[in-house]
């Protein structure tokens, strides 16, 4: 990105008119390394889309397009996480907000044109912004979870504020059995 110029990245649900480009993105080698590309999974996308009811998981799941610059760039999915959740390992119950609501995040850049450019940081600051401040007022703590053969999202994570809190291995999905570095971003109020 050109450093004179200044980002303007907002967000949108996926609607219609993104199927195509993310399907394009999850078929990218970089994103397949880190996403979930299983059947399920893009049926999920596609439900949601298309305002049918969603399966996967808890079938709660929103899915986002960022923009930078009116240019959509990345994909991002939210969920809250749900204190009776059978799913949920200790390490995330310890976490879980206990006067708000828990949102848990996965992020990606998928148009390959804007990879390495230093945009994950600000795009994942801007998100949990965007969805406290329009989506969520309740919404004060933030979950993240690269897998441990992802170091390099574990430094950007840091640097976009989640701390890194420990390990825990996925009880089901597309991830079952992986090991998983769990990351927290909590807002606090200022009185």
């Amino acid at each position: 990105m050109d450093d004179s110029q200044p980002i303007n990245i907002r967000f949108e649900k996926a609607a219609t008119q993104h199927q195509d480009i993310i399907f394009s993105w999850l078929s990218e080698p970089h994103m397949q390394e880190f996403w979930d590309n299983s059947q399920e999974h893009k049926d999920d996308i596609l439900n949601f889309i298309h305002g049918r009811k969603q399966y996967y998981f808890y079938g709660t799941t929103q899915y986002w397009i960022g923009y930078i610059n009116d240019q959509p760039f990345c994909f991002l999915l939210s969920d809250q996480i749900l204190k009776n959740q059978n799913d949920l390992s200790d390490l995330h119950r310890e976490y879980l907000s206990t006067n708000g609501h828990t949102i848990s995040l996965d992020f990606g850049i998928g148009n390959k044109n804007f990879l390495g450019k230093g945009l994950a940081v600000p795009t994942l600051k801007a998100f949990t912004e965007f969805y406290k401040n329009n989506i969520d007022s309740n919404a004060d703590t933030f979950f993240i979870d690269p897998n441990t053969n992802n170091p390099r999202a574990f430094h950007v994570y840091e640097k976009a504020g989640f701390e890194m809190i420990g390990y825990y291995y996925a009880k089901q999905g597309f991830f079952k059995e992986e090991k998983s570095c769990l990351m927290v971003k909590k807002f606090t109020d200022k009185a």
